[in-house]
């Protein structure tokens, strides 16, 4: 069973590839099979330490179960135990997700991505209980948490984490996607030691290793699934411990103007999807499709869409200089 010592690298955050037509509500087989195979291989040959499924990004929530069942096995197939895989199994309670991550286990999935229940506000105790209890039900499934502090409405304090590394012991990684975690994270490491691998996203992986060291031995990514290498690169030299490239790297990375119009952050909870789908369009390395309703390409203001395609073309251009082979 998966350890934190066994995270490493870049975890992308992958969609889930829509037929076209698939954006319509009507559509009970959205999911692109053929292109989810083609990913995936693209995934682990261009050198992504783990894949992250049906979070947001990944449309878990617009979803049927029997889509989600083919879209893992899918990945699990192709993958063939060369890198782990989480599959997203959050869910409104504690009963459907345990159903879900039993159900995703004997699929083949190598680990659960989790965020807390999504209805009543939870608290402190409520969260760390809920690991808990995963903990228990599943015992033999290791935990990513999604600690994303506006969809779950948590900041995911360093008491969390506290409780979580004594009563969950299947919790072994989380996507960090929460300021006061990152503002606490010296902290946390050290209250908690190395039961759990904290995982800053890439464009802040290189600052949050410095400050933090070599706890740091892997990020996750949505960038990556516009084409990993840069990532990669810089998650080699991080764990390499070259400063230097490191910081070329990162430099290189930040570079690639962002994805958000300028000043326009606090609406980005009203097009996660469709940005990221907009980018990895615009990208071309794989054929993600339109995403799935209610939440749909069309609403994507223009300014948006236009941030976006510029974010994807520009990363495409950034992986010819760290790509192993000519990027056509």
């Amino acid at each position: 069973m998966l350890t934190a010592q066994d995270i490493c690298g870049v975890s992308v955050m992958a969609p889930t590839p829509c037929v076209e037509g698939g954006d319509h509500w009507s559509k009970i087989n959205s999911v692109d099979l053929e292109e989810t195979a083609r990913m995936t291989e693209n995934f682990i040959r261009d050198g992504v330490g783990s894949i992250a499924l049906n979070g947001t990004t990944g449309e878990g929530a617009t979803l049927l179960w029997e889509e989600k069942v083919a879209f893992l096995d899918t990945v699990v197939q192709v993958n063939q135990r060369r890198v782990p895989i989480f599959a997203g199994a959050t869910c409104l309670g504690i009963k459907e997700t345990i159903q879900q991550m039993r159900a995703l286990k004997d699929l083949g999935a190598d680990g659960a991505f989790v965020g807390l229940p999504l209805w009543q506000t939870p608290t402190l105790e409520n969260s760390i209980r809920w690991f808990a209890d995963l903990s228990e039900a599943v015992p033999d499934m290791p935990i990513m948490v999604y600690s994303n502090s506006r969809v779950f409405k948590s900041v995911f304090p360093r008491e969390f984490w506290e409780g979580v590394a004594k009563r969950a012991p299947t919790v072994v990684t989380n996507k960090i996607a929460s300021p006061a975690i990152m503002e606490d994270l010296e902290e946390i490491v050290r209250r908690t030691g190395n039961r759990i691998r904290f995982l800053p996203i890439d464009h802040n992986v290189y600052a949050t290793w410095k400050r933090v060291g070599d706890h740091i031995r892997a990020c996750w990514s949505t960038t990556a699934a516009m084409g990993p290498e840069p990532s990669v690169a810089l998650m080699d030299a991080i764990q390499q411990g070259d400063d230097r490239r490191a910081a070329a790297i990162d430099l290189d990375i930040r570079s690639v103007r962002s994805s958000i119009p300028e000043g326009q952050w606090e609406l980005f909870a009203y097009y996660n999807v469709q940005e990221e789908k907009a980018r990895f369009r615009a990208a071309g390395y794989i054929k993600c499709g339109p995403s799935r309703a209610p939440y749909l390409y069309e609403d994507l203001p223009e300014e948006w869409r236009r941030a976006a395609e510029a974010n994807g073309k520009a990363w495409t251009e950034l992986r010819k200089k760290y790509a192993p082979a000519p990027i056509p």
